[in-house]
């Protein structure tokens, strides 16, 4: 009987083990960077523990699994990587209605805009057809880092500020600048040497290319915009799992990761803040509300024209999305 016993024992574990399944996640940042901490690895963490070790996760950082952000969609979208996680202006996938989330003067914190986004995920879904959405979320609300003061668009007539996306070169044409693209990583010695007058720019990435020791001023409380992360998983990998598994892993992430993230993100533009004070280099300057009034005042015509643009290109109502979210 005893023989018997652990013959059964020894089956069921087998059963376990050949049951269960490991995921790759594929992302491009470092392995101390925030979104490593406090996504990537918390959805390891989370999913391991929510199916009872029945999905596990293995994390592959630093582009271990294709470099840069131009196309992790796509590495999850062709199997390459189980779940990917990227920058939605990088990518060379387009995903356009997602982008609709980075319109200017929408959203005052990262966590404010997991939330309108998630009440209306139904609205960006079209963008992911290949994929299961693991996670959307934004970093925190765009600064401007300059060498100069400014207290109105007038201040930016003429200058030449870096933006990362078609969204923010709108936006800097809308205050009278000239917008230039660039690497993030080229934005030191861009600033240092003046081949750009300044950048915007979450005020996370003001810290994490250590900005501050080449520039002068930090403007926050401008009306700009945010920058959208996703996470996914590829489709088959996703519907190879059990609707059990399905369920447990939904639990923790979506919306919850998503809020983590954002949660991220605020804990990062903290020690930004922390670290540019201390720098004794950069002032940070606040603008008032009639300061961030005139920043505002040009930018719904913008708008407009960008929500034209987008339905004739991509043929769906971007101003039902923007209807949706501005509310």
């Amino acid at each position: 009987m005893k023989n018997i016993v652990l013959g059964t024992a020894a089956i069921l574990a087998m059963t376990t083990t050949a049951s269960a399944a490991e995921w790759t996640y594929a992302h491009y940042n470092q392995p101390t960077h925030e979104l490593h901490l406090g996504v990537a690895l918390e959805m390891a963490q989370d999913v391991e523990e929510a199916t009872d070790g029945e999905l596990t996760i293995r994390v592959f950082p630093s582009g271990e699994l294709g470099a840069g952000p131009a196309q992790q969609y796509t590495r999850a979208l062709d199997g390459i990587a189980d779940v990917t996680q990227g920058l939605v202006a990088s990518d060379t996938f387009p995903l356009p209605r997602t982008m609709l989330m980075e319109l200017p003067n929408l959203f005052d914190t990262p966590q404010e805009a997991v939330d309108v986004l998630w009440e209306n995920i139904e609205l960006f879904e079209p963008d992911f057809q290949g994929t299961k959405v693991m996670a959307l979320f934004p970093n925190n609300p765009a600064a401007l880092v300059l060498n100069r003061p400014v207290s109105s668009p007038a201040d930016l007539e003429g200058l030449n500020i870096r933006a990362s996306s078609a969204i923010g070169a709108g936006i800097m044409e809308a205050w009278g600048a000239t917008p230039v693209t660039m690497p993030a990583g080229d934005l030191y010695n861009a600033l240092q040497t003046g081949v750009i007058d300044g950048a915007l720019i979450g005020i996370d990435g003001i810290n994490a290319y250590r900005l501050q020791e080449v520039a002068s001023h930090v403007i926050t409380n401008i009306p700009g915009n945010i920058t959208m992360f996703y996470v996914v998983a590829n489709r088959d990998s996703w519907d190879g799992l059990s609707e059990d598994v399905q369920a447990e892993v939904l639990e923790v992430t979506e919306h919850a990761l998503s809020m983590k993230g954002a949660d991220a993100f605020t804990v990062s533009g903290e020690e930004a803040i922390e670290a540019i004070n201390a720098s004794g280099n950069t002032e940070i300057v606040e603008l008032t509300a009639e300061q961030r009034a005139l920043f505002a005042e040009p930018l719904p015509a913008m708008v407009e024209n960008y929500l034209d643009q987008v339905s004739a290109a991509e043929g769906f109502d971007a101003q039902e999305i923007y209807t949706a979210i501005s509310q």
